[in-house]
């Protein structure tokens, strides 16, 4: 008897208990995106050219296709190096970006890469491909700079997409499409002041804050 009644009390609990419900998602609004893509635009800024240490030279070369012509051993250290600036103006890592024939495809989109350093050593926190052009951002996230990479889809079409540190690495947040001429409802080519942006978002708080700092170290 006592049995069962432990076994009714816990099949109301089940029931009647309320269960917790997924993380509900708000993605962005058009103009919210169309805000962002303009601000990114405007704010993607790079460092001077750094050299290329030894230890990410190495690194970096073996993870290249194997050798082929013509990918030879000059074209496979064709490789750009920029600091990755920290909130204190420390250089806390570097962001390599391919060149040549080994790493760029014929569009121009090219493997890249992004290495933090810590204590002399550096630790790869972001591989990815399909980067033409790149820059960080103002705001920060755990310290670290956000960044945007741009993609080369054709003479009137461009991809971006965002990265955010989190702790450990960067990780992508979602990005957009951008359109600079395009045939309009009644057949018309269509030539925008500013490029018509297709959100790829699920998110809103994945879109930082102007200037914002999310996260201290």
């Amino acid at each position: 008897m006592c049995r069962l009644k432990v076994t009714l009390f816990l099949l109301v609990h089940v029931l009647i208990w309320p269960h917790a419900l997924p993380a509900q998602h708000t993605p962005p609004s058009t103009r919210e995106v169309e805000a962002f893509a303009e601000r990114a635009r405007s704010e993607a800024h790079i460092g001077r050219r750094r050299p290329v240490p030894t230890q990410i030279l190495k690194d970096v070369i073996a993870m290249a296709p194997d050798q082929y012509d013509p990918c030879d051993q000059r074209e496979r250290q064709k490789l750009d190096a920029r600091p990755v600036i920290l909130r204190s103006g420390v250089v806390g890592g570097l962001a390599i970006q391919g060149r040549g024939f080994c790493y760029c495809s014929a569009t121009g989109n090219c493997a890249f890469w992004i290495y933090q350093r810590r204590r002399g050593m550096y630790r790869l926190i972001l591989e990815t491909d399909m980067v033409q052009t790149f820059g960080f951002l103002k705001s920060r996230t755990h310290g670290y700079p956000d960044l945007v990479t741009w993609s080369h889809g054709s003479a009137t079409e461009r991809g971006a997409e965002l990265f955010r540190f989190d702790g450990a690495q960067y990780t992508a947040q979602g990005g957009w499409g951008e359109e600079y001429e395009y045939l309009g409802q009644t057949g018309q080519t269509v030539t925008p002041a500013q490029p018509r942006i297709t959100s790829h978002f699920s998110d809103k708080n994945a879109l930082p804050l102007s200037g914002s700092i999310r996260r201290r170290d």
